[in-house]
Parts: structure tokens; C-alpha cells; sequence
């Protein structure tokens, strides 16, 4: 795609860094209400079900203090002002600001790809490898920031892949297709690993609208950093019959 693309999390290189922008130059806001992030501290902060994440009222004061001489659609489009925050991602599709230590919001640029993209996070908050969802407006999406590395960028610095990680990503592709996802693939770049070594996924604007039920990215990918036929050795001992269903990817 020729750009990095969105990463919720911190990584040890630079050359990630953003610079700091804002998308909304139209209205200036004397102070923004945040009530989401104010209500607890983020160590003593719960996850949150489905049903219980409601629409965050991100307005400024002025709309506000008088509901009924500003349209519902005048409400939605006056946001907080993010620039005071550090960009943490950036890509064709938004930004992505970092809020506390573990929230971040992600402003989209498209409603197709926001309502797609929301869906599959309300769907995957019963799985453990998808971020938590604390709030979410008519663009953007309140959600977990996840502090660590991608994967992309770990097995390119390591340049091999243990056991213990290729059943992690076996068992994140199982919670994908527990999940009722059709595309139970995903690219190593938005697959995050955190400071625990847990993996969480990112980027879910194609879970329902792309049929890819064989992880033939993940495992073109691995095949690009060399790493295609120990991963598939290992599936192998860990679970054969998924072994001969991707073997053949590496015969190609």
C-alpha cells in the first residue's frame, strides 16, 4: 500500500513517529468535554460489554448549552479538538490519537469504512485478541491502545518465529472464525503483540466484506521474510489436520 497504516501501539524505532495534525479546522473550542476518560483511572478502569457501549458526546460547550438550536447532524460534526494529542497512527483512512495510556480514538475519514469497522469491533468483544471498545461517534471509534510491536516489525528484526508464537496465531486465527468473521486472515503489520506477549488485531474493516476463510496473506507474508516453512513445521506438530490444508501454499 505504500504507507504504514495504523499500529495502536508504541514500537522501539522512530521512524514511525507522525507528525501531529488535526482534520478539524472549521470551529474553534474553548475546552472539550471528555467524560468517557474522566469517569476512572485507566489501571482501575473495567472492559466494557457489547450491549453497554453507548455513543460518546464528544461536543464543546457552545452546542451543549442550547440542544435545541443545534440539529442533530450540527451536534455530531462538532468534535473535541485531538491536536493536543500525540498521533500515534496515520493512513488512508484516518488518524489515530492516543488519549490516556490505554485509549486511543480513531478518526475516520469514510462512514463506509468507520461502520465497517465498528461492527467487527462490537462483534469481537467477547474475544480476547480484539481491542476494547469504550465509546464511538458519527467518525470515530474510542478503543484500547495497545503498547507494543507489530509483528511485522518483530520477526523482521528476530528473523524467526518460536513455537510458542505460531500457536498464539493459530488460536487467534481459531477466535477469528469463532467470531463468525469471513475473512479469518490478517496482515502481520496489524497483528500487535503486547509487553505480555499477547496478541491483539487491528484493522477490521474487511472481517464481514472479504471471504478469505485460508490466511493466505499472513502466510505470504511469513513466505516474503522466509519464515513460511518453519511456521508451517510447527502447525504441523501442533495441529495436523490444519497443516495439510496449508501446505499446499508453500509448494507454490
Amino acid at each position: 500500500m505504500g504507507k504504514p497504516y495504523f499500529h495502536y501501539r508504541r514500537d522501539d524505532s522512530e521512524d514511525y513517529r507522525l507528525p501531529e495534525i488535526t482534520f478539524f479546522k472549521r470551529y474553534n473550542t474553548k475546552e472539550s468535554l471528555f467524560l468517557d476518560f474522566k469517569m476512572s483511572n485507566h489501571n482501575n478502569a473495567q472492559y466494557v460489554s457489547t450491549n453497554s457501549v453507548k455513543k460518546s458526546d464528544f461536543l464543546s460547550e457552545k452546542a451543549l448549552e442550547d440542544p435545541s438550536e443545534v440539529s442533530i447532524r450540527e451536534k455530531e460534526n462538532v468534535f473535541m479538538d485531538f491536536k493536543r494529542y500525540a498521533v500515534v497512527g496515520q493512513g488512508k483512512d484516518g488518524v489515530i490519537y492516543q488519549l490516556t495510556p490505554d485509549r486511543c480514538v480513531k478518526v475516520f475519514f469514510k462512514e463506509e469504512v468507520y461502520k465497517k469497522e465498528l461492527k467487527a469491533i462490537q462483534v469481537g468483544q467477547s474475544s480476547s485478541i480484539i481491542p476494547r471498545l469504550y465509546g464511538y461517534g458519527s467518525n470515530y471509534i474510542v478503543m484500547e491502545y495497545v503498547d507494543g510491536i507489530s509483528l511485522a516489525k518483530h520477526l523482521k528484526k528476530n528473523r524467526y518465529i518460536t513455537k510458542s508464537l505460531v500457536m498464539q496465531l493459530i488460536n487467534l486465527i481459531d477466535e477469528l472464525k469463532k467470531l463468525n468473521f469471513s475473512r479469518q486472515d490478517t496482515e502481520l503489520r496489524h497483528v500487535l503483540m503486547n509487553e505480555q506477549g499477547d496478541l491483539k488485531v487491528i484493522d477490521l474493516k474487511r472481517a464481514f466484506s472479504s471471504n478469505r476463510p485460508i490466511p493466505l496473506k499472513l502466510l505470504t507474508e511469513l513466505k516474503e521474510l522466509k519464515l513460511s516453512k518453519e511456521f508451517l513445521a510447527y502447525v504441523k506438530e501442533i495441529r495436523l489436520p490444519l497443516y495439510q490444508k496449508w501446505r499446499t501454499f508453500d509448494e507454490r
